[in-house]
């Protein structure tokens, strides 16, 4: 008996065992045609039952939960929103309050880093000390300003230009380091230094001397100075005003680390919170620890 013929002989026994009526033999095409019959009932039933639950669920997912949901996503966003105003309307009180309580400390910070200064015996720009590369040529110009803490003067160089040959260029060197008055510091100036300027500024550029010179000569170009000195009057003005009213003394609580020949760190320096032992920046002896961070 082959397989096909097993399986039919199943199916009769289960058709005929259910009941106490005999179920005559039927033919294969028969039993194929009941069977898929059976089958299409089975199906449609199960495909009646997922439409019905598939409906079932939109009701519950769009008519019934997705208002609450967005009434309580609304009442979420709403309570959420209120917490993030709050916090930053305390935040920014509580910054004005920090930005007042720091005027006192940067001011005294800054007040230190103009006690720290320490004044070059010369801040002259000489002649000798600018030098062109590849031996081009220089013209000196005399200081458009010069006082004890700054100084500016103008040389023409020659630069590699196949036009305009020739730039007016502008150095200045001042007491101040960069963080107390900040002047302009162009790269590329066809010109050498052995002494750091501080200022650095190529003011125009001419295919002559003469015509460089010409420009520099209009009533117009007083307003160079200006532009070149930044806010120095108003920083040295702080000063003179610091120097006059204070001494490293008076925030000695502030020292960490000193030195005989003046030089000190405070709890503003990040080196002032090493333990061991500092050696002075400007003489290279071993500075005295006066706390430790």
């Amino acid at each position: 008996m082959g397989r096909l013929e097993e399986l039919l002989e199943k199916q009769r026994d289960l058709e005929v065992n259910p009941g106490p009526i005999a179920v005559k033999d039927k033919t294969l095409v028969e039993q194929v045609l009941e069977n898929q019959e059976k089958a299409h009932v089975i199906q449609t039933e199960i495909d009646r039952c997922l439409k019905s639950t598939e409906v079932e669920n939109h009701k519950l997912q769009y008519d019934l939960y997705a208002p609450k949901i967005r009434a309580l996503e609304d009442e979420r966003d709403h309570i959420m929103q209120g917490n993030i105003a709050d916090y930053e309307e305390d935040r920014d009180l509580k910054q004005k309050e920090i930005e007042e309580l720091y005027l006192v400390v940067n001011q005294v910070r800054r007040i230190l880093t103009f006690l720290h200064l320490e004044r070059p015996a010369d801040m002259a720009i000489d002649d000798d000390d600018i030098t062109t590369y590849r031996d081009k040529q220089k013209v000196n110009l005399d200081y458009i300003f010069e006082d004890e803490y700054l100084k500016i003067k103008l040389f023409i160089v020659e630069n590699d230009k196949p036009k305009n040959k020739y730039s007016l260029i502008a150095l200045g060197r001042t007491l101040f380091t960069e963080d107390q008055l900040k002047l302009t510091y162009g790269y590329g100036l066809s010109i050498n230094t052995k002494k750091r300027c501080q200022l650095q500024e190529i003011l125009r550029e001419g295919p002559s001397v003469e015509e460089l010179l010409t420009w520099l000569g209009k009533p117009s170009q007083s307003q160079l100075l200006t532009g070149l000195q930044g806010d120095y009057h108003t920083v040295k003005a702080e000063y003179l005003d610091a120097i006059e009213q204070y001494q490293i003394d008076d925030f000695r609580e502030l020292l960490t680390d000193l030195c005989t020949c003046g030089n000190f760190l405070t709890t503003f320096d990040s080196m002032a919170y090493r333990n061991e032992v500092q050696k002075c920046g400007r003489c290279g002896k071993e500075m005295e620890k006066l706390r430790n961070g």
